[in-house]
């Protein structure tokens, strides 16, 4: 079945236990999507493991960092994401405006490896995507795709960045 783009039937089991080989030799255990929406999910070994690793190395245990409840240092949790809310004088609105900080990530400090993650994932986990044989192409917006890479660089995948025709030159 598919949902957004998305199925849930594997569609190719040879290209999944390939995929379950290379993430077995490779010692990566994929979280869920259901573990980083409530990290207390994530099991204690898989915690106390973490404070080894810091949160910008190049090791599949940061996997388990990619969500919202990471604190400032990036190494424990907090109970609610860090945010801002912002003012009635700066806004001009009656609504309340809350501003997610999305600098709590690991690797490279931004949101967007939690939405390379969710988009490549559940592609292998499915066969749709086999992360030795194919290349995981990354749009940009002008930020290099380091999401998709570093998740890319993470998972064993080769990752390319599609940079947009005439990037500016701070760029």
């Amino acid at each position: 079945m598919t949902s957004l783009g998305v199925g849930t039937d594997v569609v190719d089991p040879a290209v999944r236990d390939r995929a379950v080989e290379h993430f077995r030799s490779a010692g990566i255990a994929l979280p869920t999507l259901g573990e980083l929406a409530d990290p207390t999910r994530i099991a204690a070994p898989v915690t106390e493991a973490l404070a080894h690793v810091g949160p910008d190395d190049a090791d599949p245990l940061n996997l388990y960092r990619i969500h919202w409840f990471n604190d400032a240092a990036r190494t424990g949790r907090v109970p609610v994401p860090d945010h801002v809310v912002l003012p009635k004088e700066l806004t001009g609105v009656d609504a309340r405006i809350v501003v997610a900080l999305g600098d709590r990530f690991p690797m490279i400090r931004a949101h967007k490896v939690l939405a390379a993650y969710a988009c490549l994932v559940p592609r292998i986990v499915t066969g749709a995507f086999d992360p030795v044989s194919q290349r995981a192409v990354w749009p940009s917006t002008g930020n290099y795709c380091r999401g998709g890479v570093a998740i890319s660089r993470i998972l064993g995948c080769h990752g390319v960045a599609v940079l947009p025709e005439g990037m500016s030159q701070e760029r």
